[in-house]
């Protein structure tokens, strides 16, 4: 999690996952009223390993292959349909084109419901360049389907304070 262990992080700073798990469990509780909806912490198991013992959900086939690690997973688990994924990752660092992109080869490969890509550090001068300067919004988009708006990585400020999303700082999360 931390990027470099020989830079001393603030001590509220090293972990906001449990924070991070309530919001993203309201969140998802708002959105799914008839769903269940489970959050765990992900972040030292990949998510193919943590499946086999979930005796909850139905995922796809190919959930075997998914041998990749997001800090936070939300479980939308619905009566009749599969369960949806939800990826939080947590960065203590300015978030940067490289967490951008990790994050968007994993939600490529399992195509969550939403992919959210948070820090109480704020942005790198790249990634804002990139994303507000020159536009480049596509680069957030990881899942399309034909008739609807692409899912996009939704990169925002984390607000310790509020225990929060900055809805300020928020970039490709439209209509959240």
């Amino acid at each position: 999690m931390i990027n470099n262990p020989e830079k001393k992080v603030p001590k509220h700073l090293t972990n906001f996952y449990p924070d991070v798990c309530q919001w993203l469990k309201n969140f998802l509780k708002d959105r799914f009223r008839h769903a269940e909806i489970d959050v765990q912490i992900l972040s030292h198991t990949p998510i193919s390993r943590f499946l086999r013992t979930y005796n909850q959900g139905n995922f796809p086939p190919e959930w075997v292959t998914w041998n990749i690690k997001v800090d936070v997973v939300g479980f939308v688990h619905h009566s009749n349909k599969p369960t949806d994924l939800v990826f939080v990752e947590c960065k203590n660092t300015k978030l940067t084109l490289a967490h951008l992109f990790q994050l968007l080869g994993y939600s490529r490969i399992a195509q969550p419901l939403y992919s959210f890509l948070l820090s109480p550090m704020g942005f790198s001068s790249q990634l804002v360049s990139l994303l507000q300067e020159y536009q480049r919004l596509d680069v957030l988009e990881y899942y399309w389907e034909d008739g609807r708006i692409p899912r996009r990585v939704i990169v925002a400020q984390w607000n310790r304070t509020t225990a929060n999303l900055n809805r300020h700082t928020m970039i490709g999360g439209r209509g959240i």
